[in-house]
């Protein structure tokens, strides 16, 4: 029936083809969940019912058909679906619809090969990334195996696409997201997109923008949680020490897989601010107890506290969504932020 050609929009994958070559070599089959992880590096996921996940399908399905018509006179639905989470197979043509990259690879047809075939100075810097991504992701195990070829594939026809920025650490992250559910052509363009609209000056030199939004994250705590605000100053937990890699890699170094997901779902339908509601939220999360706070009673144990000893639940993708949209800072919030923190940028960098 119709329904079943939604299975279009879900193309080939480059997951898909590594495991039509290779298998489950290197991997217990028993021990990988449907993301490609092993569960011993990653939370068992929340299971959805099959009638809930049809019904979403069946309406992800026809909004995509219907796209031009949906994202100019009823953005709002298309909001409030990306926010209850998109499923998971039309997540590909969906990231495509939402960040223009489906355009921008129809308008750009052959361009992809081309650049993959250009010599850049950043092969090196991309090939010792390789092996140090997703290290734990079946895809991406093998060294030299299809997932790291089409992955360098990918940097090294951005870093020839934007010669300015070329290639930063970090990047190899995000370009790995979008390679689990969709093939590297496609991959490219929605990386392209994302570099350019979403976070736009996080790898330039000196990474100002990203410092920017540190500061401003930092700083919007104290309208949420006062006491965690006064927290992390008497203990000098600043965002340099911890936000670089949540905002470089999109919290996909930080989070349980599924909670990445619904996570990049928003931020992709909602813009750069997203990140920061993200960063605000995990702070409040980790410190809003007293008890914790009380024992975090120095910047070692803070951090430690933050990077590795959060308890895994309150990350869970149902408790961390629910948290984030209770939490959410509006954009106009942000955006006053956002001017404090530049006119003060200003005065220390003229």
């Amino acid at each position: 029936n119709e329904y079943k050609s939604y299975l279009r929009f879900s193309d080939v994958t480059s997951c898909t083809l590594w495991k039509m070559k290779n298998g489950s070599s290197g991997f217990n089959p028993n021990t990988i969940n449907k993301y490609g992880f092993s569960e011993s590096s990653q939370p068992r996921l929340t299971k959805k019912s099959a009638k809930i996940t049809r019904e979403r399908e069946q309406k992800w399905f026809e909004m995509l058909n219907n796209w031009d018509d949906y994202y100019k006179n009823n953005y709002d639905k298309v909001v409030s679906r990306c926010r209850k989470g998109i499923p998971h197979a039309l997540r590909a043509a969906a990231w495509r619809a939402l960040t223009g990259a489906a355009d921008l690879m129809k308008s750009n047809k052959g361009l992809f090969e081309e650049l993959t075939a250009t010599d850049t100075r950043w092969a090196g810097h991309i090939d010792k990334d390789l092996p140090r991504t997703y290290q734990m992701h079946e895809m991406f195990t093998e060294k030299d195996g299809i997932g790291q070829q089409e992955m360098r594939k990918v940097l090294i026809a951005y870093s020839a696409y934007c010669p300015k920025i070329g290639y930063c650490q970090g990047m190899s992250s995000i370009a790995g997201i979008l390679l689990m559910i969709m093939p590297a052509e496609q991959a490219f363009w929605t990386f392209v997109a994302i570099m350019d609209r979403y976070l736009l000056g996080y790898y330039s030199e000196g990474l100002l923008a990203l410092q920017l939004d540190g500061k401003v994250m930092e700083n919007l705590v104290k309208l949420r949680n006062e006491k965690v605000e006064a927290f992390l100053k008497k203990n000098k937990l600043e965002a340099c020490y911890y936000a670089v890699e949540w905002f470089m890699c999109g919290y996909t170094r930080n989070l349980p897989w599924a909670t990445v997901l619904r996570v990049w779902d928003i931020f992709l339908c909602e813009g750069g601010n997203v990140l920061i509601n993200v960063g605000v939220t995990i702070l409040l999360l980790a410190f809003k107890d007293q008890a914790v706070r009380d024992a975090c009673t120095s910047f070692d144990k803070a951090i430690r506290f933050l990077k590795y000893k959060m308890p895994k639940d309150l990350l869970d993708e149902d408790v961390f969504i629910e948290e984030y949209f209770q939490v959410r800072l509006s954009d106009k919030e942000i955006q006053e932020e956002h001017i404090r923190q530049l006119a003060k940028l200003e005065e220390i960098v003229p």
